[in-house]
């Protein structure tokens, strides 16, 4: 058996993190997540990547994580806000869990959680939303998020993977 990684990107930051661990972990494949493999008897664990989209993972990523069974999953996420924020955190474990509990028999061995680029269509309609205005604080996080994933965050990813799985 051998990982899998699976990627829901709309920006490259997840996909930055994706790659990060593709080359950190020997011995694995890589697959967007519209691309799941139907047969994946030769695969665990099941790494699941994916950002932030309304609250949610990606609908292509809830919908690769249905046909999943069996497996010990790890997930990584990318997000515009502080990683470290306790509401950030609850909603990937949140998130995490619904992802592994949506196939069959799966284990959710990892969470990580990782500040990404936000993206500037995205940065534009929530400030339509909030009625045209960046407050300084919204900005000073959006600025924080610019420098994001960076060297250390990539590091991490892998670090955190054979802490959890020995590999």
């Amino acid at each position: 058996m051998k990982p899998l990684i699976v990627v829901s990107s709309k920006t490259g930051n997840t996909r930055i993190i994706a790659r990060a661990l593709q080359d950190g972990i020997e011995n694995c494949d890589y697959v967007e997540a519209a691309a799941l493999p139907q047969d994946l008897s030769a695969y665990n664990p099941v790494v699941l990547c994916f950002w932030c989209d309304r609250g949610m993972a990606p609908e292509d990523m809830q919908a690769a994580a249905r046909r999943i069974k069996g497996k010990d999953i790890a997930c990584y996420a990318t997000m515009g806000g502080d990683p470290d924020n306790p509401k950030a955190k609850d909603w990937m474990h949140r998130t995490s869990s619904a992802l592994a509990e949506a196939g069959e028999g799966n284990t959710l061995k990892l969470e990580f959680l990782c500040r990404g680029r936000i993206d500037p269509e995205l940065f534009d309609r929530m400030t339509e939303m909030m009625g045209g205005k960046v407050t300084p604080e919204r900005e000073a996080r959006r600025r924080e998020s610019e420098t994001h994933p960076d060297r250390l965050d990539t590091l991490a990813v892998v670090q955190v993977y054979h802490l959890i799985f020995g590999e």
